[in-house]
Protein backbone atom coordinates (compact mmCIF):
# COMPACT_ATOMS: atom_id res chain seq x y z
CA UNK A 1 0.00 0.00 0.00
CA UNK A 2 1.52 3.35 -0.97
CA UNK A 3 2.29 5.80 1.84
CA UNK A 4 -0.15 8.31 0.36
CA UNK A 5 -3.07 5.91 0.85
CA UNK A 6 -5.44 6.91 3.64
CA UNK A 7 -5.48 4.69 6.70
CA UNK A 8 -9.02 4.08 7.90
CA UNK A 9 -7.89 1.84 10.73
CA UNK A 10 -9.44 1.57 14.15
CA UNK A 11 -7.54 2.04 17.38
CA UNK A 12 -8.64 0.98 20.83
CA UNK A 13 -6.78 1.18 24.10
CA UNK A 14 -8.07 -1.10 26.84
CA UNK A 15 -11.64 -1.91 27.63
CA UNK A 16 -13.96 -4.24 25.79
CA UNK A 17 -15.43 -3.74 22.36
CA UNK A 18 -18.43 -5.69 21.13
CA UNK A 19 -19.02 -4.93 17.48
CA UNK A 20 -21.98 -6.34 15.63
CA UNK A 21 -21.44 -4.65 12.29
CA UNK A 22 -18.71 -2.28 11.36
CA UNK A 23 -17.69 -0.43 8.22
CA UNK A 24 -14.50 1.55 7.87
CA UNK A 25 -13.32 3.76 5.06
CA UNK A 26 -14.63 5.80 2.25
CA UNK A 27 -18.04 4.59 1.01
CA UNK A 28 -17.95 1.67 3.44
CA UNK A 29 -21.29 0.18 4.51
CA UNK A 30 -22.29 -2.18 7.28
CA UNK A 31 -25.57 -4.02 6.92
CA UNK A 32 -27.28 -5.56 9.93
CA UNK A 33 -29.69 -8.41 9.84
CA UNK A 34 -30.19 -8.18 13.59
CA UNK A 35 -28.95 -10.27 16.43
CA UNK A 36 -31.17 -12.71 18.23
CA UNK A 37 -30.93 -13.76 21.83
CA UNK A 38 -31.24 -17.45 22.47
CA UNK A 39 -31.00 -18.12 26.17
CA UNK A 40 -29.08 -21.25 27.00
CA UNK A 41 -30.30 -23.38 29.90
CA UNK A 42 -27.21 -22.15 31.77
CA UNK A 43 -28.52 -18.57 31.55
CA UNK A 44 -31.79 -19.51 33.23
CA UNK A 45 -29.97 -21.52 35.88
CA UNK A 46 -27.65 -18.59 36.58
CA UNK A 47 -30.58 -16.19 36.95
CA UNK A 48 -32.15 -18.60 39.44
CA UNK A 49 -28.85 -18.86 41.31
CA UNK A 50 -28.54 -15.06 41.28
CA UNK A 51 -32.00 -14.60 42.81
CA UNK A 52 -31.26 -17.23 45.48
CA UNK A 53 -27.96 -15.58 46.40
CA UNK A 54 -29.58 -12.14 46.51
CA UNK A 55 -32.08 -13.43 49.07
CA UNK A 56 -29.36 -15.18 51.08
CA UNK A 57 -27.17 -12.06 51.25
CA UNK A 58 -29.99 -9.48 51.40
CA UNK A 59 -28.66 -7.71 54.50
CA UNK A 60 -25.26 -7.08 52.87
CA UNK A 61 -26.68 -5.41 49.76
CA UNK A 62 -28.27 -2.06 48.88
CA UNK A 63 -32.08 -1.95 48.69
CA UNK A 64 -32.03 -1.11 44.97
CA UNK A 65 -30.42 -4.46 44.08
CA UNK A 66 -33.82 -6.21 43.97
CA UNK A 67 -35.17 -3.70 41.49
CA UNK A 68 -32.09 -4.03 39.25
CA UNK A 69 -32.28 -7.84 39.38
CA UNK A 70 -35.96 -7.72 38.40
CA UNK A 71 -35.10 -5.33 35.57
CA UNK A 72 -32.53 -7.85 34.33
CA UNK A 73 -34.95 -10.76 34.56
CA UNK A 74 -37.68 -8.79 32.75
CA UNK A 75 -35.31 -7.87 29.91
CA UNK A 76 -34.04 -11.45 29.58
CA UNK A 77 -37.65 -12.71 29.50
CA UNK A 78 -38.82 -10.17 26.91
CA UNK A 79 -39.55 -11.38 23.37
CA UNK A 80 -36.70 -9.27 21.96
CA UNK A 81 -34.15 -8.55 24.70
CA UNK A 82 -31.95 -5.51 24.16
CA UNK A 83 -28.29 -6.40 24.50
CA UNK A 84 -27.34 -2.86 25.58
CA UNK A 85 -29.97 -2.79 28.34
CA UNK A 86 -28.83 -6.20 29.57
CA UNK A 87 -25.16 -5.19 29.55
CA UNK A 88 -25.85 -1.96 31.46
CA UNK A 89 -28.07 -3.76 33.97
CA UNK A 90 -25.44 -6.45 34.57
CA UNK A 91 -22.81 -3.75 35.09
CA UNK A 92 -24.99 -1.94 37.64
CA UNK A 93 -25.74 -5.24 39.36
CA UNK A 94 -22.06 -6.14 39.46
CA UNK A 95 -21.25 -2.83 41.16
CA UNK A 96 -23.97 -3.41 43.77
CA UNK A 97 -22.94 -6.96 44.69
CA UNK A 98 -19.19 -6.34 45.04
CA UNK A 99 -19.15 -6.96 48.80
CA UNK A 100 -20.37 -10.55 48.24
CA UNK A 101 -17.90 -12.75 46.32
CA UNK A 102 -20.36 -15.51 45.30
CA UNK A 103 -22.64 -12.88 43.77
CA UNK A 104 -19.78 -11.26 41.86
CA UNK A 105 -18.89 -14.67 40.46
CA UNK A 106 -22.49 -15.43 39.48
CA UNK A 107 -22.97 -12.05 37.78
CA UNK A 108 -19.69 -12.62 35.90
CA UNK A 109 -20.82 -16.05 34.72
CA UNK A 110 -24.20 -14.63 33.74
CA UNK A 111 -22.48 -11.91 31.72
CA UNK A 112 -20.47 -14.55 29.84
CA UNK A 113 -23.61 -16.63 29.22
CA UNK A 114 -25.50 -13.61 27.86
CA UNK A 115 -22.57 -12.63 25.62
CA UNK A 116 -22.49 -16.18 24.30
CA UNK A 117 -26.24 -16.20 23.72
CA UNK A 118 -25.95 -13.04 21.61
CA UNK A 119 -23.21 -14.69 19.61
CA UNK A 120 -20.10 -12.82 20.66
Amino acid sequence: MPESSPNYGIQQSGGVSNVGNQAVGENARAISHGQHFTAAPATNELVTELMTLLQRHREELPDAVDEVAEELQDELDSPEPDRGVIARTLERLNNMVRPVAPLVETVGELTKAVDSAFGS
